[in-house]
């Protein structure tokens, strides 16, 4: 005989006999079973749906458990509950808080089933960071980050509860976008000239101090402060110097070296340490003969070391791209660029990589993270990260 007639009391029996191996459970019911025998034991709410599980369980088990001289019919026929079920919070909700730190942040409070139609509109498309408060059981947003009007959309789809917050934001950035044309920094080219819009006396002045004269190398410099090419881009150089991303796909070697050749000023390649440097490198020099590129512009700064025979060394001296790197335009190395280019006063145009996935080196990590023109060579589209937008050109 049991001694409480509850159902949490009778499941625990229950499951203390599977663990005793007196009674064998089905393997598409150990993971639940054991679930629950662990919120009970904790002294946890069950939801209804998670009670409702339990009797099934007990029900369909009740003859073996008899083996056991384990019988608990009459629970089954009157159960009782030793403590509440929880009751699970389906409300919908949107607003905006802003902390004492200065951040302000967009809340979108749902059930768990919408969580996948979330993460498909903002999370896996836009790589859109948030952050899930456990203890209330809300996404987080930054507001600076979020589309609110797409948010403002979703949430009517799903009849969320808009809170007079979140409202408030909504109309403030709708006013900004439609007067985004006096706010929002651009460039543009006036009369053979980039000029920059919406910028200051101070930021003009620097900009026509280290600007060339070039349109192409001024529209990455413009980008490199912040002023994307307002108009339709037509050409590789326009669409770099239109788009809010850094990272850039070219498949081949021909539209890249073109792509050198409407600028002037320094490229960087750092080389995947997997590819097979030698093959790359062979197919790069003849693809740059093609493209009319003088090969005293291509300096390959590295070299093997005494341990290894790859035969790079005498290749590099054969084919002339050796030398002093300094006066070289189009710099290679091997996995990680050199320290010193980082006190050099010319700035690197173009930084350039054969990699499929991450480095590994954090100098070539974090120089990737942080330059405004990233070039991913090579015909296969390199694995973006999180919150990465690879442009492809």
């Amino acid at each position: 005989m049991l001694s409480s007639d509850f159902v949490e009391d009778t499941f625990i029996k229950f499951y203390d006999l599977v663990m005793l191996d007196e009674v064998p459970l089905q393997a598409q019911d150990l993971s639940a079973a054991s679930s629950f025998y662990s919120v009970i034991l904790q002294g946890k709410e069950l939801t209804q749906n998670q009670a409702n599980f339990i009797l099934k369980l007990l029900a369909k088990y009740r003859v073996l458990m008899l083996k056991s001289s384990f019988d608990y019919q009459h629970v089954l026929d009157n159960p009782q509950w030793k403590t509440p079920f929880r009751i699970l919070d389906l409300s919908k909700k949107i607003f905006v808080e802003k902390e004492s730190n200065g951040s302000i942040w967009v809340c979108v409070k749902f059930p768990y089933q919408l969580k996948r139609e979330f993460d498909d509109e903002f999370e896996d498309k836009q790589h859109l960071m948030s952050s899930w408060d456990p203890e209330r059981k809300l996404r987080q947003l930054s507001v600076y980050d979020a589309n609110l009007v797409q948010l403002y959309e979703f949430a009517l789809k799903h009849n969320f509860e808009i809170d007079d917050t979140f409202m408030i934001a909504l109309a403030e950035v709708e006013e900004i976008w439609q007067n985004q044309e006096e706010v929002l920094p651009f460039s543009s080219v006036v009369a053979n000239w980039v000029v920059l819009g919406n910028s200051s006396t101070e930021t003009d002045d620097w900009f026509k101090t280290h600007s060339s004269g070039l349109i192409d190398n001024d529209l990455l410099l413009a980008k490199s402060m912040g002023y994307l090419y307002s108009s339709k881009p037509r050409t590789m150089i326009e669409k770099i110097a239109a788009s809010d991303s850094n990272s850039f796909w070219i498949k081949n070697n021909a539209d890249f070296l073109s792509l050198c050749n409407s600028i002037t000023g320094r490229v960087c390649i750092v080389l995947d340490r997997t590819s097979n440097t030698l093959d790359w490198l062979t197919q790069f020099i003849n693809d740059a003969d093609a493209a009319g590129i003088d090969r005293n512009e291509i300096k390959v700064c590295f070299r093997d070391s005494k341990e290894q025979n790859t035969g790079i060394n005498e290749w590099i001296k054969v084919n002339g791209v050796g030398g002093k790197v300094e006066t070289g335009r189009i710099l290679i190395f091997e996995f990680k660029p050199a320290k010193w280019l980082f006190k050099e006063q010319e700035s690197v145009k173009l930084l350039v990589s054969n990699n499929l996935y991450p480095s590994t080196n954090q100098l070539t990590k974090d120089w990737v993270g942080s330059h405004p023109c990233v070039i991913y060579l090579g015909d296969i589209k390199p694995s973006e990260q999180r919150g990465q937008k690879i442009v492809e050109l």
